[in-house]
């Protein structure tokens, strides 16, 4: 009686012990959220400042500072729309894990947002490029720097593993990857990755249809 006692005693530490573990687990993930939610919001903030600075020194008449050509890790450094979606994000200089949990990163040794390439962009299923799950062939896309906006239109949509990873090969023309892991709804690792690749449209009279600044 005593041995069934201490085992019914122990199942209930162990159940509540993983109940305890569980619910912290839970909560780490939902400060990580809100962790990155808050940032893109603090993000979209920042560059509106920064867009207006920028207008105001063209205003002056005065050239503006140099660019560089690498920001560094975790730099704003442009805005990613997709109006049928109602998404927009703020997009960070870099694809490591500690970036994108504040928001879609600029895919290293890609061209950066605004200059002529294939421009590489990561994002997690999970938070920030969830609403990817809904994108369809020709829909827009903009990507808005200080000094520059493209609207894309997308062309394609692939399902392929992690190592195809000549998607993000350079290109002669103006070309946006956006790439997430697949399946969205897959609990852990997911084991594939959805990749959006998307071309500034042609005009009948052979210009593109992007609007720079």
């Amino acid at each position: 009686m005593v041995r069934k006692d201490l085992c019914l005693v122990t199942e209930r530490r162990l159940g509540a012990a993983v109940a305890a573990i569980g619910t912290l687990m839970i909560l780490l993930a939902a400060t990580a959220v809100v962790e990155g939610w808050f940032y893109q919001w603090l993000g979209h903030g920042q560059f509106t400042a920064a867009l207006l600075s920028e207008k105001r020194v063209h205003a002056a008449g005065k050239p503006s500072a140099a660019v560089n050509r690498r920001p560094a890790r975790g730099t704003l450094i442009a805005k990613l729309q997709v109006p049928r979606l109602n998404m927009s994000v703020v997009v960070l200089e870099g694809s490591d894990d500690g970036t994108l949990k504040k928001g879609p990163g600029h895919i290293e040794e890609t061209a950066l947002p605004g200059e002529l390439g294939n421009v590489g962009i990561a994002g997690h299923r999970d938070t920030h490029f969830r609403p990817l799950r809904n994108i369809q062939i020709g829909d827009k896309v903009i990507v808005t720097t200080t000094t520059s906006a493209i609207h894309y239109f997308i062309d394609t949509i692939d399902i392929i593993t992690p190592t195809d990873m000549e998607i993000l090969d350079p290109t002669s023309g103006p070309t946006l990857t956006l790439v997430t892991c697949y399946p969205f709804e897959f609990i852990g690792n997911a084991p594939m990755r959805y990749v959006i690749r998307a071309t500034p449209r042609q005009n009948v009279g052979g210009g593109d249809t992007s609007a720079t600044r």
